[in-house]
């Protein structure tokens, strides 16, 4: 891909970014409104002489989700940062811990508006993770080891670009860029000489140029119950019809102020990244997760 023609999107948007935020400082008339949350979750199973059978287990898990808005009456300027981790272990004390859950997602949105509803808009958005990730076998003496990395920060990563048209409303945001780019980094050397995520073998970033469509929805069906959905699609203009697909979604109950119960799920399905199987083999396959918590936090 042509890589003047990445540096190029790059500059621009920034240029974008940054000449907005110099023009919204200079509208004291409207402020920002940040939001967010924390929450902290904790599982511990202890079994002991248990006839049905089972494991000790023990987890932790975390959440910050925090979001910056700023709206006039030409524009809406939109700035997230979301991280969730969560570990665990099963089994007694000389086992591992192992990742549930380990996501990082910064973004920032510039809209400028038409009306209540449409705008034109201009976006940044970076997914990757924090943690490394392992697979696991066990040693002649009968214990877990690590064995090979397949994962860490920054390989991989995606940093998707867009300039598109927006409709927003209460409770949906749905963008569709006819001109995006998305960026795939694999910073780790065996990772990217293995040609990991859809990079070329020895290479640690790729570029895809194609349209993109991205939406989120937010609402309150009854009384301390919020759903939030988000929908991630991508199509390089190259091989279209190959869509990059990235969903989630989250049921959140508030119970008081500080406790809450989630049920989040995340289906991803990329071409360009194979998954290992049980008999050995790699191929195309969909991830899915799911996490179901009680949490200890604070929403402001």
């Amino acid at each position: 891909m042509n890589t003047k023609f990445t540096r190029f999107c790059l500059g621009a948007l920034w240029g974008i970014f940054i000449s907005q935020s110099l023009f919204a400082q200079t509208d004291s008339t409207q402020l920002w409104k940040v939001t967010g949350a924390t929450s902290l979750g904790f599982s511990n199973v202890v079994l002991s002489n248990w006839a049905g059978g089972g494991d000790n287990s023990l987890s932790i898990s975390a959440l910050i989700d925090l979001k910056a808005d700023r709206e006039t009456s030409k524009s809406y300027w939109s700035n997230i940062f979301n991280f969730k981790f969560g570990v665990a272990r099963v089994g007694n004390s000389d086992n591992l811990f192992k990742k549930t859950n380990d996501q990082l997602i910064i973004g920032t949105a510039y809209n400028y508006k038409f009306d209540d509803h449409w705008s034109l808009a201009s976006g940044l958005e970076l997914r990757s993770q924090v943690a490394p990730g392992y697979t696991f076998f066990i040693d002649a003496d009968g214990k877990e080891r690590r064995d090979q990395t397949i994962s860490q920060l920054f390989a991989p990563a995606y940093l998707n670009t867009n300039l598109g048209i927006t409709y927003k409303n209460k409770i949906l945001t749905a963008t569709l860029s006819p001109l995006s780019n998305k960026l795939t980094f694999v910073l780790n050397d065996s990772l990217s000489q293995a040609g990991a995520f859809g990079v070329d073998p020895g290479k640690k970033v790729r570029s895809e140029i194609g349209p993109n469509f991205n939406t989120k929805l937010e609402f309150s069906p009854i009384e301390n119950i919020i759903f939030k959905s988000s929908l991630l699609l991508f199509t390089n203009y190259q091989r279209l019809g190959n869509i990059d697909v990235d969903w989630e979604t989250l049921l959140v109950f508030k119970v008081n102020k500080f406790f809450d119960a989630s049920f989040g799920t995340r289906l991803i399905y990329d071409d360009d990244i194979l998954i290992k199987q049980d008999d050995g083999t790699s191929k195309i396959a969909v991830q899915y997760s799911q996490v179901l918590s009680i949490n200890f936090g604070y929403k402001f």
